[in-house]
């Protein structure tokens, strides 16, 4: 693995999201404001200690704990079938940690990011999270299809685990805490209230769903069929294709025979242009090519070209192009470009943007002497957690549901763009 420290010391980052601070705990284990909304006031993660701002205890509390940092583990996909499939969830993380290490960290620690790669292997997965779990406080961000291999070894476990959980044992994990939170079990996406808008207001009626031959990315497709027939939406076609597929002229077909009016997929931002270019070249777009969640980002529409003109998706999360309204997507686009300088700011490291801010907020309430059972005790009070608006109100990691709120995001002139509703988020 690599280590990514971050330090961007002296920087502002313009506007404060309301991260919390170096000044914003009280003693260990202090209470924290608001702990079930976005984390509370701008500036203000946790309570303020009688005796004065959080400092650091001086030596090692924990794992991954020492008196000058706090380590933080992100296992994700960087290489292997899928080249690069997690690299933005790991600078999501990096970009957040540089930011509050600017604001002199947490409690007077400054956080360590030590990332490894699964190589979308579930051993590889499994080995990486067993390597650094005695090194690092806590998991942050990460991004795999494969997060079943380290769900093996953090069960049981009172690590934190703050990011996406894709599989049905990383979802059930009692110490998994997601900014996309889903429940186990469930077979739903939590998208019913999104499909009927789409079929409100688009006459949408039947669908169409696409998967890659991977265990976990076909169970999360197969549970948009259960919310569109909740949402009355009758699916059908639906088709697996190939991890590294590169010909969807077949499946195009097979959408467009069917009359599939809303085609929605889990396929990586590649897989989902390729299909676009097919949509077009046979000169047929549903009412609703909406691909998936995962969409958004410049890699799309780059590879896509103008076929991605139209795409419509459902979103419950924030873009930077909206930092005109929502000015934490302001601050999240200054760290992201800082660090990582040309990389796309997708939907993953939106998300684990949003990961890292829920654990920072945590750490914080756990005050200079933090331990993870204090870090995990405060995230099971985030019931309703938006890190301060990058996510739909709603969003609950501690209770494992998502938000039924959304904003519909769509492609216009090779550009990304808010459709529905004109501010925050619909409910």
């Amino acid at each position: 693995g690599t280590d990514a420290g971050g330090a961007g010391s002296g920087a502002t980052g313009g506007t404060d999201g309301g991260a919390a601070t170096a000044s914003d705990a009280g003693a260990a284990g202090g209470a924290s404001t608001g702990a079930s909304a976005g984390g509370g006031a701008a500036g203000g993660g946790a309570t303020q200690a009688a005796g004065g701002p959080c400092r650091s205890s001086g030596g090692a509390t924990d794992k991954g704990v020492s008196a000058t940092e706090i380590r933080i583990g992100n296992v994700s996909t960087i290489s292997g079938p899928v080249t690069g499939l997690g690299q933005t969830a790991q600078n999501g993380v990096k970009a957040y940690v540089a930011y509050i290490n600017s604001k002199g960290g947490v409690c007077g620690r400054a956080l360590k990011l030590v990332t490894a790669d699964d190589r979308l292997d579930t051993g590889a997965n499994r080995s990486e999270t067993q390597r650094l779990m005695n090194d690092v406080f806590g998991f942050v961000g990460n991004f795999s299809v494969v997060d079943d291999g380290g769900a093996a070894v953090l069960d049981g476990t009172n690590v934190p685990d703050v990011g996406l959980s894709i599989s049905e044992q990383r979802k059930a994990l009692p110490t998994n805490f997601s900014p996309n939170p889903l429940q186990p079990g469930a077979k739903s996406n939590g998208t019913v209230k999104m499909m009927q808008f789409f079929k409100s207001n688009y006459g949408v009626t039947k669908a169409g769903i696409i998967y890659p031959a991977q265990a976990t990315a076909k169970a999360s497709a197969l549970n948009y069929e259960t919310d569109m027939k909740a949402a009355g939406i009758n699916v059908v076609a639906k088709a697996e294709v190939a991890i590294t597929q590169t010909d969807y002229n077949g499946v195009a077909t097979q959408m467009k025979n069917a009359g599939a009016e809303l085609v929605i997929t889990t396929l990586e931002q590649t897989g989902m242009a390729r299909l676009a270019q097919a949509f077009k070249q046979q000169g047929y777009q549903p009412k609703v090519p909406y691909y998936g969640a995962q969409a958004y980002g410049k890699k799309f529409l780059a590879q896509a070209g103008d076929a991605a003109n139209g795409t419509l998706i459902g979103a419950a999360y924030d873009i930077p192009e909206d930092a005109g309204i929502n000015p934490i997507m302001g601050t999240m686009a200054q760290w992201y470009n800082r660090v990582n300088p040309g990389a796309d700011l997708d939907f993953f490291a939106i998300e684990s943007w949003a990961a890292t801010d829920m654990f920072v907020k945590a750490l914080t309430a756990a005050g200079g002497a933090p331990t993870r059972d204090a870090v995990v005790k405060t995230l099971k009070g985030y019931t309703d957690f938006t890190a301060d608006g990058v996510l739909a109100n709603g969003t609950n990691p501690a209770g494992k549901t998502p938000s039924s709120c959304f904003i519909v995001l769509g492609v216009e002139g090779g550009k990304w763009k808010r459709i529905a509703p004109a501010k925050g988020f619909q409910c």
